[in-house]
């Protein structure tokens, strides 16, 4: 399930953990409560969680260039690592283990 874990690793970055990981499940994620919840995000934040919504739904919401643009390099780097983690290059376990390193 690595989209699962990409999602996950995004929602419980340090900048917006303590407000999306109560709507995230042993599986699953409880996104309209999330996504209300981001309208109260600052933008960077809130991109996050739209990232993840689109990771999960495919939905096409999130352009590109936000990526680099709006995004701080913590977040960012965040971003890329549950790119790999949805591409089924890292497991969760390695990706703990750099986090751990770094």
């Amino acid at each position: 399930m690595p989209d699962y874990l990409a999602v996950r690793h995004i929602l419980t970055s340090p900048r917006i953990a303590d407000r999306a990981t109560p709507h995230i499940g042993e599986d699953r994620v409880d996104w309209y409560p999330l996504l209300v919840e981001a309208e109260s995000m600052s933008s960077g934040e809130s991109l996050l969680v739209r990232i993840a919504y689109d990771l999960w739904h495919a939905s096409g919401d999130v352009d590109l260039w936000e990526l680099p643009r709006r995004l701080d390099r913590a977040s960012f780097g965040r971003v890329v690592e549950a790119l790999g983690l949805s591409r089924g290059e890292l497991s969760g376990d390695e990706l703990e283990a750099l986090v751990a390193a770094a």
